[in-house]
């Protein structure tokens, strides 16, 4: 069976990753499995009714049922799983090593705003999860605007093969939600050889997603050096209710170094982004 699993810190975006997770499954027909791990630093449940108390106490047991007892309703799966797991260490090490271990299909994590040096250099604490991740996972928060139906996806083509490599799990999503499929080509020029290149890319992604996810999918080319901004606007301005991009996994250093495109639309997106893992 799959497994949505979702990453919570009894947030406010937990909240959130909640509802959007659970919908998830319901449509996956997945069990779902909510994560939470022990770390040193003090937390109070969006749910509390005595702060100081939750602060001295730290009963993530007691939250744990509090969380399930909100949210069952909302899981409409035929003998699904619905459970809770407890860990402590690392947060990344922990949530990565548990959706390896559980196999997890796909992760929905709220991410807190992080506007910090810190975010814009080394990437949000919400980056360097997703960085690390074994699976896809869609990023949400409290700024993002969405619908639980998934109506219209952007699928961003530039010029790595690294873009493509994410498009059968794009495709696959495309077809459980019946969603149209927008095929972005990002470019820095107008150059004309640069023109053809990123059509021979846009027509083999339209062409494949169109054959294997029965959806409609239509195309756009944008020319711009700031690729994040443009995809952004478009998604705006078209309405879309899913931005999708990668992190490719490789043992070449400088392409995760120099990967601020992904960091910068999860920290800048208001809709929802689903982050794919590639790899050489």
């Amino acid at each position: 069976m799959k497994e949505v699993l979702i990453p919570v810190d009894f947030s406010n975006e937990s909240l959130i990753a909640l509802e959007y997770g659970i919908n998830m499954a319901n449509h996956l027909n997945a069990r779902v499995r909510v994560v939470h791990v022990k770390t040193n630093q003090l937390i109070v449940p969006f749910f509390s009714s005595d702060e100081a108390t939750d602060k001295l106490n730290q009963d993530v047991d007691a939250w744990a049922h509090e969380l399930y007892r909100r949210f069952k309703s909302q899981y409409k799966v035929e003998c699904g799983l619905f459970d809770f797991k407890i860990r402590e260490g690392n947060i990344v090490t922990e949530i990565c090593n548990q959706a390896k271990y559980g196999d997890s299909t796909i992760m929905v994590l709220g991410a807190h705003d992080d506007v910090s040096m810190n975010s814009k250099w080394l990437g949000s604490p919400a980056y360097r999860l997703v960085a690390h991740s074994p699976c896809p996972v869609i990023v949400v928060n409290k700024r993002m605007q969405f619908r639980h139906e998934i109506k219209s996806i952007a699928l961003p083509v530039d010029y790595s093969v690294a873009s493509r490599k994410k498009v059968p799990e794009i495709a696959g999503i495309a077809h459980l939600f019946d969603a149209k499929v927008h095929v972005v080509g990002l470019k820095s020029s107008d150059l004309v050889w640069m023109n053809k290149e990123m059509m021979s890319f846009v027509k083999q992604v339209k062409e494949f997603v169109s054959a294997e996810a029965k959806v409609e999918v239509s195309d756009t080319m944008i020319t711009g050096k700031d690729y994040a901004h443009n995809l952004l606007d478009y998604a705006q301005a078209s309405d879309i209710d899913l931005i999708t991009t990668h992190v490719h996994h490789t043992t070449n250093p400088f392409v995760r170094i120099y990967q601020s495109f992904t960091n910068e639309i999860i920290n800048k997106s208001l809709k929802p982004v689903l982050v794919i893992p590639t790899k050489d």
